[in-house]
């Protein structure tokens, strides 16, 4: 789980997961307020997570000649674990570090 670089203070997996939903690129340690960014690393980290699935979705619907309605379980099935497994991903940084 994530720790706030400021006070320390460690995020719990629910409070990890709804600030990750907010607008904007910090989110905001729920014990002291001061806003945390995620490090380049896990940035990169995420990026990567997010774009494997679909061209292995996509691609293997293409050439197995599978339906859309047999894909989507699976595609839903990632979705889902990628939800669960993100807060232990995070990792928090006092500065936004530009990613490249």
């Amino acid at each position: 789980m994530p720790h706030c670089q400021h006070c320390k203070h460690q995020w719990s997996w629910g409070t990890t997961l709804r600030k990750s939903f907010t607008l904007g690129e910090g989110m905001e340690c729920p014990e002291c307020g001061h806003t945390q960014y995620l490090t380049k690393k896990s940035r990169k980290r995420m990026a990567v997570l997010n774009f494997f699935p679909a061209p292995i979705l996509i691609l293997s619907g293409m050439f197995f000649d599978i339906q859309i309605a047999a894909i989507l379980p699976f595609a839903l099935a990632l979705f889902a674990a990628f939800m669960v497994t993100y807060p232990y991903l995070v990792e928090l940084s006092d500065d936004n570090e530009p990613l490249w």
